[in-house]
């Protein structure tokens, strides 16, 4: 979530996976499949939808991000 606040996403807006990839990666240097286990995570909370080119922000999770 903290890559969708990096990038100023808001809902309905996608994520691209070239611009989420390096912040996780930051993140979670020694996970090995960091974007998926992301993303699955994400879904299974209603928070992203899986889109073409990335993560397409739901408004659940547009109200997660703006509620902290």
């Amino acid at each position: 979530m903290d890559a969708f606040n990096a990038q100023n996403i808001v809902e309905g807006e996608v994520l691209r996976y070239q611009d989420l990839y390096p912040i996780l990666q930051e993140k979670y240097p020694k996970y090995k499949d960091v974007q998926k286990e992301a993303e699955q995570h994400l879904a299974k909370l209603a928070y992203v939808n899986p889109a073409p080119d990335g993560l397409m922000l739901t408004q659940i999770g547009y109200r997660s991000l703006t509620e902290k």
